[in-house]
C-alpha cells in the first residue's frame, strides 16, 4: 500500500502532518504541536472553521465535524495551509496518511488556499517556501521516496523559478509537479495511488482445468490474444489523444492545448497520461526547428569622428557591426559608448515558409516605458526572408539596460502567439512543438 507523508509548506520551513484523529463532536477541532497538549493559536480556531459546517469543507466532504491534528512545527495564521490539511484528511480517510516520514512511499508537499467551492487560490512567497524546504525534499528524493509538489496553478511560474534556482539543487532531483485549480484535481491525481491493489480482480478468468499440451497451447493463445487486445486498445487511445493535440497545434490553439495537456497529466486515465508524456516528442514533426531560423543582432555606430546625432538626422549612415552569440542564451554585451542603436533580425534559414514573430522588450531598465523599449514584427517568411526590429539608444542613457529578444516560428498564423507577442509581458508560451527562442542582450554603460 502507498503511504503519503503530507508536508505543509510555510515561509519558516516545512511542517509535517504527524497524526490525524476524530474527536468528540461536542468539542472543537484543534492543531497541536508534536503530539503534546500545546494547542497552536490562532491556527486551531481557523482549523475548526475550516472543518466544521457551515463554514468548513472537511465535515461536508468526509462526514465528521471534529478532529485533532498533530504537526511537527508552528504554522502562521494565513490560509496557505488549507490545501495541505485537505490532502491530509483525504489520505487519512483512506488510511494512507503516514505518521512518520520514514514510513512513507511518497512525500506530498503542498501550499494553497481552499474556498467553500473547493477552488484552490494562489498564495504568496511560494519560491521562498520551496527554498526553505529544499534540504528536506532532497533528502526524501535521495532515500528513494517519490516527492510531489501540489500547488495552485496560478503559482506555476513561481514554482518553476524556485526549482530552477541553482542554490537549492532541486533542478536535478526527481520531483513531480501537480498544479491544481480545484481539490478535485488533487484527489484525481492521487486516485491511482490510493486505489487498493487487488491482483486477480480484473474479471478476466481463464480456465485451468486439465493439463494436456493442447489445453496449455489454448491457454497461451488466449493470453497472447488478450495482451494484443489490451495493447492495441491502449495504443489506439493514445493515438487518438495525440492526434487531437496535433490538430490543436495545427490550428495554433496553444493556450487550449497546454490546458488540456495539464488536465490530462493529472487525470486518472493511464493511457491518456502516457500519451501526454509522449506528445512533446512527436509535437515537433513538420514544425520549424532550430536549424530553420537564424536569430542575429547588430550594433549601429556612428562613423569615425561623427556622432549619433548626425546619424539620427540622416547626415551620415551608421556603421553596422554584428554582435556575437554566446553560450547560455545571450548575445555578447555591447558598450553604450558611441552606440546609436541596435537591429535584431529573424531569418528563415530553412527550405519551407513559416510564420515568424520577433519581439524585443526591455527586461530591466528605466527605459521600460519609453519609446526606446523595443517593438514587435511578424510576417510570413519565405526561405531566405527576414524580419527585423530596430532599437534606438538614447544619448541620455544613465543605467545599464538588458533587452530580451523573443522569436517564435510556426507553420500557422496563431492568434495565441499574436496575443502573447503583442502584450507587454515577456513570458514564453512553452508549447510542445512550437519553435520558440529567447536571447538576452545587455547594453553596458561602463566607459560611456
Amino acid at each position: 500500500m502507498n503511504l503519503f507523508s503530507v508536508i505543509i509548506a510555510t515561509t519558516d520551513g516545512p511542517v509535517q502532518v504527524q497524526r490525524l484523529a476524530k474527536e468528540d463532536p461536542d468539542v472543537h477541532s484543534v492543531i497541536c504541536l508534536n503530539g503534546t497538549s500545546e494547542a497552536l493559536r490562532p491556527i486551531s480556531g481557523a482549523y475548526d472553521d475550516f472543518v466544521r459546517k457551515p463554514t468548513g469543507v472537511i465535515e461536508r466532504e468526509f462526514g465528521h465535524p471534529v478532529y485533532r491534528m498533530d504537526i511537527s512545527g508552528r504554522v502562521s495564521d494565513g490560509r496557505s495551509w488549507q490545501l495541505g490539511v485537505f490532502a491530509a484528511h483525504f489520505l487519512h480517510n483512506r488510511a494512507q496518511l503516514a505518521e512518520r516520514t520514514e514510513d512513507a512511499t511518497h512525500v506530498l508537499w503542498l501550499t494553497g488556499e481552499v474556498n467553500n467551492s473547493l477552488d484552490v487560490g494562489t498564495v504568496e512567497h511560494v519560491a521562498e517556501k520551496l527554498e526553505r524546504s529544499a534540504e528536506m525534499l532532497l533528502s526524501f528524493a535521495a532515500s528513494g521516496q517519490q516527492v510531489i509538489l501540489a500547488f495552485p496553478r496560478g503559482n506555476k511560474g513561481e514554482v518553476a523559478r524556485g526549482l530552477a534556482e541553482k542554490k537549492t539543487g532541486l533542478a536535478m532531483a526527481d520531483i513531480e509537479q501537480w498544479p491544481v485549480v480545484n481539490t478535485k484535481d488533487l484527489t484525481g491525481a492521487l486516485a491511482p495511488y490510493t486505489e487498493d491493489d487487488q491482483p486477480g480482480s480484473t474479471g478476466l478468468e481463464i480456465p485451468v482445468a486439465g493439463n494436456t499440451r493442447a489445453e496449455r497451447f489454448r491457454l497461451a493463445w488466449v493470453a497472447c490474444a488478450l495482451i494484443v487486445a489490451v495493447v492495441g486498445f491502449a495504443g489506439w487511445n493514445m493515438l487518438g489523444e495525440i492526434s487531437r493535440w496535433r490538430a490543436m497545434a495545427a490550428n495554433g490553439v496553444y493556450e487550449k492545448l497546454l490546458h488540456d495537456l495539464e488536465t490530462t497529466k493529472m487525470g486518472t486515465c493511464m493511457t491518456c497520461r502516457a500519451a501526454a508524456a509522449i506528445y512533446p516528442v512527436v509535437a515537433g514533426f513538420g514544425k520549424p526547428g532550430k536549424r530553420d531560423i537564424e536569430l542575429s543582432a547588430s550594433e549601429l555606430r556612428a562613423p569615425y569622428k561623427r556622432t549619433c546625432t548626425s546619424v539620427r538626422f540622416a547626415a551620415v549612415s551608421p556603421e553596422e557591426r554584428p554582435v556575437l552569440t554566446q553560450n547560455g542564451g545571450r548575445f555578447a554585451a555591447s558598450s553604450a559608448k558611441g552606440l546609436c542603436g541596435l537591429v535584431y533580425r529573424l531569418r528563415n534559414a530553412g527550405t519551407q515558409p513559416f510564420y515568424g514573430w520577433l519581439s524585443v522588450r526591455v527586461r530591466s531598465s528605466k527605459l521600460a516605458r519609453t519609446s526606446y523599449s523595443g517593438g514587435t514584427e511578424h510576417a510570413l517568411l519565405a526561405p531566405g526572408k527576414t524580419i527585423s526590429v530596430s532599437v534606438k539608444i538614447p544619448n541620455w542613457l544613465r543605467s545599464d539596460v538588458t533587452y530580451k529578444v523573443h522569436a517564435i516560428a510556426d507553420g500557422v498564423a496563431s492568434e495565441d502567439v499574436m496575443r502573447l507577442m503583442a502584450g507587454s509581458s515577456s513570458r514564453q508560451l512553452n508549447a510542445p512543438g512550437l519553435g520558440e527562442w529567447s536571447l538576452m542582450h545587455e547594453v553596458r554603460l561602463a566607459g560611456k
